[in-house]
């Protein structure tokens, strides 16, 4: 956890207090409900997560937006998203957690963050299936809980298989379900490396020459592609993801605003207010205390 930073990150073996590190675990959604306390409050996760609702409802939190659970809905969490489960009625379906280095190992491997709905820079976090789609992919997830139910020989890799197959079967579902470019665009594939370029930087790197220099393109070019496939610069990007996680620290952790502005690698906390003001209106301190009278009802 960085300096300053108090929400909880969990690795797989914190969801159900399991006694010994995992890379891989299998639920039941009825069963991993049961017991999480700790996940109905702000939390990051290390790995990857898959939550298919087959029946049930309920409200899941994730990055500020509240998301509705109900049948045929399946939730996609990429590392260090921020979400938090708010409530659950008869909530029945499937549940999978795995880390990069588990789907590394996978014959076949594909870069994670290369699958749209891992890629924050689509800011769609779940897919509405229809009902032939939905009975088709659970008979994955059925197969993916044989195998991890029984440890045979081989389960591990059958497991990563069908975890491929069913990252490529959304992919198909996903692509036809947002306005996004084709997987062998360019273009598209440059958009992909500077959003996963600021993700991992923008605390120390806030220009657009710095992300255009990794790129090996010009700033001039790096924002007229952000504009015409985003319809956002490249540095309207950059502080898109500045402050979230300046509102993500506000919200969820008890640190100064001197302390976030100190993690964002900001000058000084002056400097930091009148940015944070000037995208959002409102001075950090005045963001922290609307944002707490609304969790006293929402979390």
């Amino acid at each position: 956890m960085k300096k300053g930073e108090n929400i909880p990150s969990y690795k797989i073996a914190q969801i159900k207090n399991a006694s010994i590190e995992k890379d891989f675990e299998f639920y039941r959604f009825e069963y991993f409900v049961s017991d999480i306390d700790h996940l109905k409050h702000p939390h990051r996760h290390d790995h990857f997560a898959i939550f298919f609702v087959t029946r049930g409802t309920g409200h899941h939190v994730i990055d500020f937006q509240d998301y509705e659970l109900k049948p045929q809905r399946l939730f996609l969490i990429a590392p260090g998203q921020v979400h938090a489960w708010k409530s659950f009625d008869g909530v029945k379906g499937f549940v999978i957690l795995f880390t990069k280095e588990f789907f590394s190992l996978t014959l076949q491997y594909q870069e994670l963050r290369a699958y749209l709905f891992f890629n924050t820079a689509y800011q769609h976090t779940f897919l509405d299936l229809s009902k032939d789609l939905a009975l088709h992919l659970q008979g994955i997830f059925k197969n993916i809980e044989i195998e991890h139910t029984h440890h045979n020989a081989y389960s591990q890799n059958i497991i990563r298989s069908y975890i491929n197959i069913l990252l490529f079967e959304l992919t198909r579902i996903y692509e036809h379900s947002i306005p996004v470019v084709k997987e062998k665009d360019p273009v598209n594939q440059l958009l992909r490396d500077f959003e996963s370029l600021v993700n991992k930087n923008f605390r120390t790197l806030h220009g657009v020459n710095d992300y255009a220099k990794l790129l090996h393109i010009t700033a001039n070019y790096l924002n007229t592609i952000c504009k015409k496939r985003k319809d956002k610069s490249a540095g309207e990007l950059i502080r898109d993801r500045m402050m979230l996680e300046a509102k993500r620290l506000l919200t969820h952790s008890d640190s100064t605003i001197a302390q976030i502005a100190y993690d964002l690698n900001f000058e000084d906390n002056s400097y930091f207010g009148r940015f944070f003001k000037k995208y959002s209106g409102i001075t950090p301190a005045a963001f922290r205390s609307e944002i707490k009278k609304e969790t006293l009802t929402h979390w």
